[in-house]
């Protein structure tokens, strides 16, 4: 459980240099005080560079959409740790449902990815989550617990403060379907069990992805398991960003 909400923006592959440039000062010049919520962006790579200049010394931290183990090496397209950690990056995320669909991430290698970027400094925002034949025929919990499995191993008591975990139900990613609210407390509920089962020195942070937008995310946030959320669409679209943050400054937190 963390002390503040925290909301991450992933936008995917959009917002080229320029485009993120423009985007980021708008949503630094229209942004109100953040009293209780953290919030995050996770631009492309091409536009990481630009995009944390433009948000240096701001509340806003900038981190990457993915990172690879090596620090550097004969691996053509990934990106280094310590090349992010130089740029001003603070988190990447890791294992997100189109990088284990789309490009045969594994997740041993989500692991890997994950204990690379703690050992560089950054945090990990692990995502996990299962596929809707998964959900229907009533997997998901092992589904989860198998993902989760290497990072466990990887990950020791000490640097369990610095990850942060994304449910991201797959069948709810850019659908415009949400889990239930009973799904996602109990689905959240079950990952916190995981991670205490571990006996880690801090508790899980867990956030929730898939469709979130400013008509649902109160409720979603109001649930005691909900640290926070990932964002996909609605984080490149300026109003519902600039909304979805003011949801999370008015929702009371739950210790």
């Amino acid at each position: 459980m963390r002390s503040k909400h925290l909301l991450i923006g992933n936008w995917k592959m959009n917002l080229g240099p320029a485009q993120a440039v423009s985007f980021a000062e708008n949503l630094l010049s229209q942004i109100k005080p953040l009293a209780q919520t953290d919030v995050w962006v996770a631009p492309p790579t091409v536009s990481l560079c630009d995009t944390a200049r433009v948000l240096n010394g701001s509340p806003l931290a900038v981190g990457a959409q993915n990172v690879h183990w090596a620090s550097a090496g004969a691996f053509t397209g990934e990106t280094s740790p310590a090349f992010l950690s130089e740029i001003g990056a603070r988190f990447s995320l890791v294992g997100h449902s189109e990088r284990r669909t789309l490009f045969g991430e594994t997740s041993a290698t989500v692991a890997q990815r994950a204990k690379a970027a703690l050992d560089a400094g950054l945090t990990p925002v692990v995502c996990i989550g299962e596929t809707e034949h998964e959900r229907v025929t009533g997997v998901t919990e092992r589904v989860l617990e198998e993902q989760l499995a290497p990072i466990f191993e990887q990950v020791s008591s000490a640097e369990s403060a610095r990850v942060v975990l994304a449910y991201e139900p797959v069948w709810a990613i850019g659908t415009g379907r949400v889990a239930s609210l009973a799904e996602i407390q109990s689905t959240h509920a079950f990952i916190l069990s995981l991670w205490a089962s571990q006996r880690y020195a801090h508790e899980a942070v867990v956030l929730y992805g898939g469709s979130v937008n400013p008509q649902n995310f109160a409720d979603i946030l109001a649930l005691k398991e909900v640290d926070g959320a990932l964002v996909g669409g609605a984080s490149i679209k300026l109003d519902q960003w600039l909304q979805l943050i003011q949801i999370a400054e008015q929702t009371p937190l739950i210790g």
